[in-house]
Parts: C-alpha cells; sequence; structure tokens
C-alpha cells in the first residue's frame, strides 16, 4: 500500500450535480478500485486505482466488517507494560532477521490490518493459497481476496541456524539493529521465485518493478509466523500525519456521521475525470437515500510508474484541492 496515505472529505451538497463534457449531460458513472495489495510505507505499494463500471459497496447499519470478520491489530499496547516487557523479549532472541525497507513496510501493513485476517508473514499453506487461489482462508472459513503474497524471506545461512536451535521465535531488527517486532510460530519453507513471479504478474520477463529489488536477490527461503510488533511504523518524512490506519479512519468516519463511504485511489495528482467520477458518486449515494456521504481520498506512492508525479508533490496538490 508505497504510502497509502488517507484524506477524509464530506461533500457540500451543491457538488452533487450530473457532470457535463462538451455541454452534453454525462451518464452516471460508477467509480471502483482496483487493487492489488501492497505495502502503505514509504515505497512499496503495488496498489493500482482504475475507473470501472462496478457498483458502490454499502452496507445497511454501519461500516463494511473487515476482511476476516475481525480487524487485526498487531501492535503492542503500551498499557500494562506489555511493549516494554516485548522489546526485552525481542533483544533477548537468539536469532535476529533484518528487515530491508520493503519488509518493514509489509510489517506495517501487517501491524495496522490492511491485510486482515493474515497475522503475520505468511505461512506456507497461506502462500499457497494466494499464488494459486488469488485469496486466503480467513479464521471463519471465509475467503479473502490476497492476489500478492506478503512473505518475508531469509537465506541458507540463517535458515540452518534457526532449524538447528530448534527456535520457535525470532527477532526482526531494523538496519540499526533495533528490534522492531517478534515472529513467533515460525515456518521456514521453500522459495519459489519463477512461480511466485510467473504467478503474481503472468510473466517472468525481466523489468518488472518490485521483482528485482523483492524477489529474484531475496534469499531462498521464505519464514512465516505471527507479529507482535513494538511500536507503531513510521517514516519521519513529513507525511506519517496522513497514514491513518484503518481503525483510525473508521473512528473519523463515526466522528463524522458517515452513513456512506466512498473511496477513489489514485497514484495521479486529482484531474477532472477524478472529480467527476467523486462528484457523480456522491450525487448517486445521496439519490440513494444517504444523507451524510463521506469521499475517502487514498493516493498511492512507491510502486507506481517511473515517470508519474512524486507522492509529496501529489499530497500537497491533494491538500490545496480539499
Amino acid at each position: 500500500m508505497a504510502t497509502h496515505a488517507a484524506f477524509v472529505v464530506k461533500f457540500p451538497q451543491q457538488l452533487a450535480r450530473p457532470g457535463r463534457v462538451h455541454g452534453r449531460p454525462v451518464p452516471p458513472a460508477r467509480m471502483g478500485i482496483a487493487v492489488s495489495r501492497g505495502s502503505p510505507g514509504n515505497s512499496a505499494v503495488t496498489a493500482v486505482a482504475a475507473a470501472v463500471p462496478c457498483g458502490v459497496r454499502c452496507r445497511a447499519g454501519g461500516l463494511i466488517e473487515p476482511d476476516g470478520g475481525n480487524l487485526v491489530d498487531l501492535v503492542a499496547p503500551e498499557e500494562g507494560g506489555r511493549r516494554a516487557a516485548l522489546r526485552r523479549e525481542a533483544a533477548a532472541l537468539p536469532h535476529r532477521v533484518c528487515l530491508g525497507r520493503i519488509d518493514t513496510e509489509w510489517v506495517h501493513v501487517l501491524s495496522e490490518g490492511w491485510a486482515s485476517p493474515l497475522r503475520g508473514f505468511m505461512h506456507e499453506t497461506e502462500f499457497l493459497q494466494a499464488l494459486h487461489f488469488n485469496a486466503v482462508r480467513g479464521h471463519d472459513g471465509s475467503m479473502v481476496n490476497m492476489s500478492v503474497p506478503i512473505v518475508l524471506a531469509v537465506d541458507d545461512a540463517q535458515r540452518r541456524a534457526i532449524l538447528a536451535s530448534g527456535a520457535t521465535s525470532v527477532a526482526l531488527i531494523d538496519d540499526h539493529d533495533r528490534p522492531v517486532t517478534v515472529l513467533s510460530d515460525i515456518e521456514i519453507y521453500k522459495h519459489n521465485k519463477e512461480e511466485r513471479i510467473a504467478r503474481t504478474w503472468g510473466t517472468t520477463a525481466p523489468g518488472l518493478p518490485y521483482v528485482e529489488e523483492a524477489i529474484t536477490n531475496a534469499g531462498d527461503w521464505l519464514i512465516g509466523g505471527d507479529l507482535e510488533v513494538i511500536e507503531p511504523i513510521k517514516y519521519n518524512d513529513g507525511l506519517d500525519q496522513y497514514r491513518l490506519s484503518p481503525a483510525q479512519l473508521r473512528e473519523e468516519f463515526a466522528r463524522r456521521n458517515a452513513d456512506a463511504v466512498f473511496a477513489f485511489q489514485l497514484r495521479n495528482p486529482v484531474h477532472n475525470g477524478h472529480a467527476l467520477l467523486m462528484t457523480d458518486t456522491c450525487r448517486r449515494l445521496l439519490d440513494m437515500g444517504y444523507k451524510n456521504p463521506v469521499l475517502l481520498l487514498h493516493p498511492l506512492g512507491g510502486f507506481t510508474k517511473a515517470d508519474d508525479v512524486p507522492l509529496s508533490v501529489r499530497m500537497k496538490q491533494h491538500e490545496k484541492m480539499l
């Protein structure tokens, strides 16, 4: 989810009007979002927005339930001293795996529940479900869309050392040797890189974004397990205030008394076509009887097209427009 930065906007009634192009009325458009699950960190999102002919997803009587039924939150609470205890536990673990930039962003995705119902890096069963079915099975038995595997690679030496010791937990650390999270109930399995690339992208052609950086040169083994994250992931790049978690967004929707929420996910500055889709969707929701529809504007950064406008510049444009 690159950066998933969120703006929540209340549309004034006067914007809820049919659009016109070259003086002609435009038929009502429907807004959809095509998402390839990715990381919302500083630069590793693989999600792409698209305007497609699909209906607005609404649920009477409240917000749509999270995938799997419950919103996952893997960050250790400060209350009761758990966060400090987890930091000591991580420091005492004999095996450490250093997280790269993309790995840290996946920890961000997992820890805040963007990938619910996953509770950590995928075990082999979940990895194979994502590759072969583009979905994983939730704890309630439902199948949840998950077309991009969320995994952590290790090399031969790390695998041998962990297996030889019989360890069931490892510490995941940043590039300054500081513990970020503990991965428990671990499982190490083969990283079938070519199959992963082919099933995720539909090709093994060279030059695919993300592949060279995150797969081809990664370790030949994957380590899955459950995460407990020491503290929320921050990037200190001037954009953290926009990175609202799913729980924070739900609180904001409730604070605004939203009876419908519609999202627009984009990797470009907002232009007239975007504005038409947003205002038309708002109008349609009002026509359906909703009284207070709220827009979630969801910009993406990271693995977008090479010539895209940088995220920091787009955020300034979004701010000015809103």
